[in-house]
């Protein structure tokens, strides 16, 4: 284990290509040994037939491919993008798994936030034997959408277990004396899409030492804003551009007077998922009852019409 470089896998998409480079960077930055870091998507899995499974985003089930990528073999991490890094991953690579397949943060199972302690999972490739494919056909017979994203239909009582030291998953939570990675999970004021997260200014605070130390270019950053993925007033607040730097309101009507809407694809493809599934609701609701079909695909054609309408 430590002849090799720590595999870390990161799901995101090109929409998080800017937060996944800021959260590779931290993690290099700290690391004392040597890191292979990937951004990675659902590319090599299915897409269900039923849009009531759907993915979330583009990257939610690329985490169950990560096994035969390693060949199945070794450890491999996993790691949402929406992250910045304040410790060494040598203490979460190292974490010994005592016969567990899958490491999690000690305490991460009680956040209020469910589901969000498979944001980070030290993985045993050898004892995880997975197929994309596989899992995402039982989708709707053996485990609903929720359930997957915990891992736990995939394992055994006891396969996975709290052992990653506390602190490498805290939710939009920053202690210094804790922290060693802090989790941006509400996806409508992650930094890069808003001005005014409590702990925005260490996130930006990483991507000015990244300009200064040439890992990333102002013409990258102006990409990411110009593609709507990062918001007009992060560069006001990087300085690369006029305008009042600490008045956040300043900066959210800077943004709003730019047109932009934070993660704009992202809501598309929840708008998308949710009109797919009202339809095929309504039309088992047609073959249960089919002589109410005529208003319940009234009723959907209203609801979709007052939708287009916003």
């Amino acid at each position: 284990m430590n002849d090799l470089p720590a595999r870390i896998f990161c799901g995101a998409d090109r929409s998080q290509q800017l937060p996944f480079a800021v959260l590779s960077w931290s993690i290099r930055r700290h690391a004392s040994l040597p890191v292979e870091i990937r951004m990675f998507d659902n590319g090599s899995a299915p897409t269900p037939t039923d849009p009531r499974h759907f993915a979330y985003t583009e990257f939610s089930f690329a985490r169950f491919a990560i096994p035969a990528l390693c060949g199945f073999q070794g450890r491999a991490v996993y790691m949402d993008s929406d992250m910045l890094v304040f410790g060494d991953i040598a203490e979460l690579w190292q974490t010994p798994m005592d016969g567990a397949h899958i490491a999690i943060e000690v305490g991460s199972r009680n956040q209020t936030d469910r589901g969000k302690h498979a944001a980070v999972m030290l993985l045993d490739c050898a004892k995880l034997d997975w197929q994309v494919d596989t899992i995402v056909a039982n989708l709707g017979t053996r485990y609903d959408y929720n359930a997957l994203m915990a891992i736990d239909p995939l394992l055994e009582a006891g396969d996975m277990r709290e052992l990653i030291a506390s602190g490498w998953n805290d939710l939009d939570h920053y202690d210094p004396a804790r922290t060693r990675n802090l989790h941006f999970t509400e996806i409508r004021t992650q930094p890069w899409v808003f001005a005014g997260h409590p702990n925005g200014p260490l996130w930006v605070d990483a991507v000015r030492a990244m300009l200064a130390d040439g890992s990333i270019n102002e013409a990258a950053i102006r990409e990411e804003v110009t593609l709507g993925h990062a918001r007009p007033s992060l560069l006001v607040e990087l300085g690369l551009e006029t305008g009042n730097a600490t008045d956040y309101a300043a900066l959210q009507n800077h943004d709003r007077n730019h047109g932009f809407i934070a993660h704009r694809r992202l809501l598309a493809r929840f708008a998308t998922r949710k009109q797919a599934v009202r339809r095929v609701r309504c039309e088992e609701a047609c073959a249960r009852r089919p002589w109410l079909a005529p208003f319940y695909r009234l009723a959907l054609r209203l609801r979709e019409r007052r939708q287009d309408d916003r």
